[in-house]
């Protein structure tokens, strides 16, 4: 069930299925269209869905009863406690690997790892100031979309580019590295001769 849970969200991903991935692409740009226009939050609409969901069963329902045919078997519809005990220990693992990181990053970690961390949150809470979470969930899901099928495509030139890229910084800061220790090198000795004068 799992690997064809994952071929499918591959094939969706990688634009395999094209028909699919376009209705998902064209299902959640209207959603978010009309989440902006009519300014909807999550609670409305997941209420909206799910007062649409039980009505649709429920005339389902009294319709098979009076068309008199047999009622469908609904036992593929209950979730097992293997599925419950797995996703339980799976979400279990991810907290702890959090709680794990972030002790690593603030304890024993080197004062650069800390700022970059700290860094990329600040840099996500402004972002989060800017964006309401439905347009942040449909520019990462338009992202999904688009950056694994230009990934397939042109994977090679995106590598060789950021290799070309990595070396030219590298380049560039062991340049600026060797400035600023000729300039603290220049200093130290000025700071000396001065001190010997004043001697």
């Amino acid at each position: 069930m799992n690997y064809i849970e994952d071929t499918t969200l591959e094939d969706i991903y990688l634009w395999r299925r094209k028909k699919l991935a376009f209705s998902v692409l064209l299902v959640s740009t209207a959603t978010w269209v009309l989440i902006n226009i009519y300014g909807f939050n999550s609670i409305t609409i997941v209420s909206w869905a799910a007062m649409a969901i039980v009505s649709m069963v429920f005339l389902w329902g009294s319709l098979l009863r009076l068309l008199s045919k047999v009622e469908p078997d609904l036992s593929g519809l209950e979730v097992s406690d293997e599925f419950v005990a797995e996703r339980a220990r799976s979400c279990r693992k991810l907290m702890e690997e959090m709680v794990r990181w972030m002790f690593t990053v603030g304890v024993e970690s080197e004062w650069f790892v800390f700022a970059k961390t700290i860094l990329g949150v600040w840099i996500l809470s402004r972002i989060g100031n800017l964006l309401d979470f439905h347009t942040f969930l449909f520019i990462g899901l338009v992202i999904g979309l688009t950056l694994p099928k230009l990934w397939e495509k042109h994977g090679d030139r995106l590598q060789k580019l950021s290799r070309n890229l990595k070396d030219r910084s590298n380049e560039a800061y062991n340049n600026s590295r060797e400035k600023i220790l000729k300039m603290k090198k220049k200093l130290q000795h000025g700071t000396e001769e001065k001190v010997k004068k004043a001697e």
